[in-house]
């Protein structure tokens, strides 16, 4: 028996394996990341497992979307063993006698990939069933397809390895004029390859699945193997490049959705060229590759601060040649002085009076008008396709003219992509389009997918060469995830890519259309910009006659009238609603043109819920409100539930009580901003009058782990469970409270 352990334990796949865990814990992470991934543990409240397990291509789950992401992990699982042989194939010398010694490596070296692969494919059994109701006939064409694509990799490779490579029999063969003893002397000897170093081997599997026993090449000189293994290390490196030449070409055709490849295979194909780089370092550096592959990521770090090659994302629309603004107290002040506040103040009463002129019935003028705002959150597309549905709703169940009652509407991150479509189609039906407004096709385009588009321009354009640019009438702007993101929601939704905040200016003023409050956060100070082609500057600060003697701050700027030089109002409506819904690293922080120089993120790290814009205007304008409106309404559309019960505390281990309270912050946030709206409603409704109804929407599933990602993808059952969210009890009474209150 113990003999049986032995030649397990020295058979080439366990030798392997052992030397992953021991050597190269760099290349393991990859791994493990997808592995963490795949089940569910990391990423699942963002939707990263379902990129994965439910790869789209065209708009599809198919065998030709999985063959892709074979083929990408074909690329990844050649690259991986390629670096490892690189790095280790003088460790087995014996290969150097077999006739396809790299074949031989990588069909010993399975244990690590076997063990990923029944993972992944166990996984995407469970979650096409569950989510995507595919039947065996579907989940069988889709392994199908993706192990065709990995089988057309390995035959692929095999077949260049199999013409470039030799072994030191057929090197000897071939070159038996040239190859002399002098010749091979001549070979400079690496001492980080002696044999001293090679890990002992008693058996190896063969090309016929076969266990073999090795064979010795004490008889051949060292230098000679390590002749053909440099051979071998040349032959790899041209298929490295190989790799990197294709991923930097799919950069060039980022806006061809064929090039749109599924975000798993995009992944697979960028930890290709990561492998490769770490595998390369570590080579060309020996035993100071990992101090290399830290020193090299500072070094790239700090070259990103310079616009060298477009890493620095911009909004587009802005002049960034118009000169940059200074971004101190001074400059704030300058634009929120009291008279300015006055003007902006006088310059809204108008359009408060062109509103309640439109909604103050003829026939009973008497009677005042109810003001609406509407509010919706964040949460990428699952917040984007429920805030579109519920105000499609609510617009059917007031007879249509939710829009017309409408004054503002505000929100953050993904609700605003929902809001910004319905108030365009709103726009268009008022300029007589033969629009639809409770077309739920209108939903399940805010729904579409836009993670894959972004998922390839951050790894075939951001990260490696973003040179790509593109011209709007005179300006110049690069390329990047930001740009795609615009670009496929309006392919999507059908919005006009051209379309600029001063195309909403004057219809706005005339209370044709409600007014849209976007905000973004100053990541520099944590102050907000208000987005909107109306001035603002009321928004700015407080301006109560002792506001300035207090010292009360500046947290807000009114971002059109402080890059008026800049042309703020052609600034794109779809890179407003971009900067409001800047997740980290899904989308790219646009940089603005101030100095210093200021980044800004999503708004929803202030104010998740759009309420504050609300607040601020019901504050500014309370007189006008009690005197010539019945009350105001607030309609909150959210993508979770408000109110949720205490999570006990877990017992706590020595790390979880060093991170708890940081991660408590963030996880928080949420209740945070919660506690401290209801405090502000509660004084609100006080300065109304007791006029202030609040109408609550809110996402809930009927399991709080089968809820929809909160992503820029998400699948077919996401889809159902949001529309199933409008049928129960919470939002049934919420749409039947509404109706009552604006049937009044």
């Amino acid at each position: 028996m113990l003999w049986f352990i032995k030649d397990i334990y020295y058979s080439f796949p366990v030798q392997l394996f052992l030397l992953s865990l021991k050597r190269q814990q760099f290349l393991l992470l990859f791994w493990i990341f997808l592995f963490v991934i795949i089940i569910g543990k990391f990423g699942a409240g963002i939707g990263m497992p379902a990129v994965f397990l439910d790869p789209e291509y065209l708009g599809k789950v198919d065998y030709l979307s999985f063959a892709l992401v074979g083929l990408g992990f074909g690329a990844m699982f050649v690259t991986w063993n390629i670096v490892l042989y690189i790095l280790h194939s003088h460790r087995f010398p014996f290969m150097a006698s077999l006739q396809f010694p790299l074949g031989m490596f990588f069909l010993n070296n399975f244990i690590i990939p076997l063990i990923f692969i029944v993972s992944y494919f166990t996984a995407i059994i469970l979650f096409q069933t569950r989510n995507e109701y595919q039947n065996f006939y579907n989940l069988f064409f889709e392994l199908l397809g993706f192990t065709a694509g990995f089988v057309l990799v390995i035959l692929v490779t095999s077949a260049y390895f199999g013409i470039t490579n030799t072994n030191v029999g057929s090197f000897l063969q071939a070159n038996k004029k040239r190859v002399q003893r002098k010749a091979v002397r001549r070979v400079r000897f690496n001492q980080a390859m002696e044999t001293l170093e090679s890990n002992r081997v008693d058996y190896y599997i063969t090309n016929r699945l076969s266990i073999r026993h090795t064979r010795t090449i004490e008889f051949y000189d060292p230098k000679l193997y390590q002749l053909v293994f440099r051979r071998h290390h040349g032959n790899a490196f041209i298929a490295f490049i190989v790799s990197f030449a294709l991923i930097v070409a799919c950069g060039f055709f980022i806006d061809n959705r064929f090039f749109q490849f599924p975000i798993a295979a995009s992944v697979f194909l960028f930890l290709c060229v990561l492998m490769s780089m770490f595998g390369m370092f570590l080579y060309w550096t020996g035993g100071w590759g990992s101090t290399a592959i830290i020193l090299f990521l500072i070094i790239a770090n700090q070259l990103t601060k310079y616009d060298l090659f477009g890493y620095q994302s911009r909004v587009y629309g802005l002049n960034y040649k118009a000169g940059k603004e200074k971004y101190n107290l001074d400059a704030f002040k300058a634009i929120s002085t009291d008279s300015i506040i006055e003007s902006d103040k006088a310059y809204f009463l108008q359009i408060f009076e062109n509103w309640k002129n439109k909604n103050t019935d003829p026939h009973d003028p008497g009677r005042k008008p109810l003001l609406c705002f509407i509010n919706v959150s964040g949460g990428g597309l699952r917040a984007g396709m429920f805030s579109m549905a519920v105000l499609q709703n609510c617009d059917s169940i007031v007879g249509g003219n939710l829009l017309d009652k409408a004054f503002m509407i505000s929100g953050a991150s993904g609700g605003m992509f929902g809001a910004t479509l319905l108030r365009e189609l709103f726009m268009q039906k008022k300029l007589g389009m033969p629009i639809n407004l409770h077309d739920r096709q209108y939903t399940y385009n805010v729904a579409k997918d836009l993670l894959n588009p972004i998922a390839i321009s951050i790894l075939s354009n951001d990260v490696l060469v973003p040179f790509h640019k593109f011209k709007i009438d005179s300006l110049t702007y690069y390329k990047d995830r930001g740009y795609i993101f615009e670009k496929y929601y309006c392919n999507n939704t059908g919005f006009r890519f051209d379309k600029t905040l001063n195309d909403y200016k004057d219809a706005e003023f005339k209370a044709q259309v409600p007014l849209m409050m976007y905000y973004t956060t100053v990541i520099n100070d944590s102050r907000r910009f208000f987005i909107s082609p109306q001035p603002v500057s009321f928004l700015m600060r407080p301006f109560g006659k002792n506001a300035e003697s207090n010292g009360f701050a500046i947290d807000g700027i009114d971002f059109c009238r402080y890059f008026s030089k800049q042309n703020a109002g052609n600034l794109l409506v779809t890179s407003a609603m971009r900067m409001d819904a800047t997740f980290p690293y899904i989308l790219p922080n646009p940089v603005l043109p101030t100095d210093p120089p200021v980044s800004v993120m999503d708004g929803g790290l202030l104010d998740d819920n759009g309420i504050e814009p609300t607040f601020r205007f019901l504050q500014t304008f309370k007189d006008w409100i009690n005197k010539n409106t019945r009350g105001v309404v607030i309609i909150q559309i959210r993508d979770q539930k408000k109110q949720l019960e205490p999570e006990p505390n877990e017992q706590e281990t020595m790390f979880s009580r060093f991170v708890d309270p940081l991660g408590a912050v963030y996880s928080n946030l949420d209740n945070t901003q919660d506690f401290l709206t209801d405090q502000k409603l509660n004084y609100i409704d006080e300065e109304l009058r007791g006029k202030l109804n609040f109408v609550l929407f809110e996402y809930t599933s009927d399991k709080e782990d089968e809820k929809a990602a909160m992503s820029m993808h998400i699948t077919l059952r996401d889809k159902q469970d949001i529309m199933r969210s409008l049928k129960r009890v919470n939002n049934v009474n919420a749409f039947n409270r509404l109706k009552t209150l604006l049937s009044q």
